[in-house]
């Protein structure tokens, strides 16, 4: 007789788990390549709680999990699949809803979730248990990017000037972001990306951005202090400079922009080009 067992990942080996992972999302649309360290930085930047997340077992051996990052009453599902074998059998709907009815008691009120528009499955699934398309999410990719002659000023930022701006643009503009760019997650991601306060002109920004082993960069966020869509294409201009005299990248790309932040827009007008698509999804408990 096959036993089915549910343990929360706080209760798990983290490396057994991060295999789980790797394995499980070899053949995704969205491919994952965790190590243990790589994990807990994800884990803290987007605030997932390893006490609210399950790994399930058959007969001792993982075959499904799910991730639950957690702010206020919002919920937001970072992660979750079954390993091959087991798909097509109800494991999957037994891992959400369990998630869901514990969420739930937590007084979740809402729980958000990423999902690729061409894996027509898994949106399928989710609409079936209940989550509603909210916006569309894109990845914007520049190829060969080049050096402009704007006159600016580099500094050395932190977290906490990167949050107070953040925090401002959401406030003022109001900057429609998701999860990914929310003030609290620029402010958990400390340590783990290049961080740089711009200024040209009376303009005063950040850049938060990264190299990946490719040769390529990326912008995690460009954003200047103000509302004005000039001011965020030239900090955007700004900000393509300061990576290409630091790195000479290949390409440059910024993954999941919402299509209503103000930042996809500048990316457009920049020369910025769309080549992937996930729906943020949501459903009310």
């Amino acid at each position: 007789m096959e036993e089915e067992k549910i343990v929360t990942l706080s209760e798990y080996p983290l490396i057994d788990f991060v295999e789980l992972v790797n394995t499980v999302f070899a053949d995704y649309v969205l491919p994952i390549n965790w190590n243990v360290l790589s994990f807990k930085m994800d884990a803290r930047e987007n605030s997932i709680s390893f006490s609210d997340s399950f790994v399930f077992l058959k007969n001792n051996e993982p075959v499904g999990f799910i991730l639950t990052a957690i702010r206020g009453s919002r919920a937001r599902i970072d992660a979750m699949g079954v390993v091959a074998s087991e798909r097509g059998k109800g494991l999957a709907d037994r891992i959400l809803h369990h998630a869901l009815r514990h969420l739930k008691l937590k007084n979740i009120e809402q729980v958000l979730l990423e999902v690729a528009a061409s894996d027509e499955r898994a949106v399928k699934f989710y609409d079936k248990n209940g989550f509603r398309k909210n916006r569309n999410l894109y990845t914007f990719i520049l190829k060969n990017p080049s050096q402009t002659s704007i006159s600016y000023s580099s500094f050395q930022a932190d977290n906490k000037l990167v949050y107070s701006i953040a925090l401002n643009n959401e406030i003022q503009i109001p900057r429609k972001v998701n999860w990914l760019r929310e003030p609290i997650t620029l402010l958990l991601s400390d340590g783990r990306y290049n961080l740089v306060r711009l200024h040209f002109n009376n303009i005063e920004g950040y850049l938060i951005w990264g190299n990946t082993d490719e040769g390529t960069a990326f912008i995690v966020d460009s954003a200047p202090k103000s509302n004005k869509l000039s001011d965020w294409e030239l900090l955007l201009n700004v900000s393509v400079d300061y990576i290409v005299k630091k790195s000479n990248p290949k390409l440059i790309n910024v993954v999941s922009v919402a299509e209503d932040d103000i930042l996809a827009q500048a990316l457009t007008n920049m020369g910025f080009e769309s080549v992937f698509l996930q729906y943020e999804m949501s459903k009310k408990l």
